[in-house]
């Protein structure tokens, strides 16, 4: 059962953070000598560049180390995970959609990686599970399309508290998410294959269900 929990909870990311934090720690200081089989060339001259250019003190360089892991990591495992439901119902374009456009309209974020993950994981299954058994009609596509039009072009991009966007970024943000939207509904508008038009469709919507203020508000 304990190990069940640790699984669960996705307390492993810490472990593998730590493991590889300790081991990139030991072997940067010298680099020259390190076989690049051993840790890639490109990371290993991030890391010599932090080392040259921070002025931390090295024990607590070793946080920052920890802490990006656990970040690069924690977006591998949630990706992975997110994708199940798609490559399970077949609809993985539902997947790529929110995710192609997500990245650049923000939206809810919650509190906790775990709740974050399983919240994400729970909503992918019950949108793509909505894409396969429920086909929308014309009307109902293009007015969900406009719908996020206006959202993106009023709330776009919602940055987190944590990860503010500069505002000479901000702009930028919302004419690339008006392109992908525009990119997607012309892929929409252009396919005979109901499935794959379905697809784009309900990840459109999860995108712009995750950017309405009052979902926001549930952080």
């Amino acid at each position: 059962m304990k190990y069940i929990r640790y699984i669960l909870t996705f307390r492993y990311i810490k472990l593998i953070s730590y493991i590889l934090t300790k081991l990139l720690y030991s072997r940067v200081p010298i680099f020259p000598n390190i076989d690049s089989k051993i840790i890639p060339k490109n990371m290993l001259d991030l890391f010599q560049d932090l080392h040259q250019q921070s002025k931390l003190k090295p024990y607590k360089l070793k946080y920052v180390y920890y802490y990006g892991l656990q970040i690069i990591i924690g977006g591998i495992n949630k990706f992975l995970l997110l994708i199940i439901p798609g490559l399970l119902l077949n609809l993985l374009l539902t997947t790529i959609s929110f995710a192609s456009l997500r990245i650049w309209t923000g939206g809810l974020h919650l509190d906790s990686y775990t709740k974050c993950t399983y919240i994400s994981l729970l909503s992918f299954t019950l949108i793509a599970l909505l894409a396969k058994y429920i086909i929308l009609n014309q009307f109902i596509t293009m007015l969900i399309f406009l719908s996020i039009y206006l959202l993106i072009l009023i709330y776009a991009p919602i940055e987190h508290k944590n990860k503010p966007i500069k505002e000479n970024k901000k702009l930028r943000f919302k004419i690339i998410a008006l392109f992908v939207l525009t990119i997607l509904v012309i892929i929409n508008m252009f396919t005979y294959n109901i499935i794959i038009s379905n697809s784009i469709v309900y990840g459109i919507l999860l995108v712009g269900i995750i950017m309405l203020p009052i979902v926001n508000k549930l952080r």
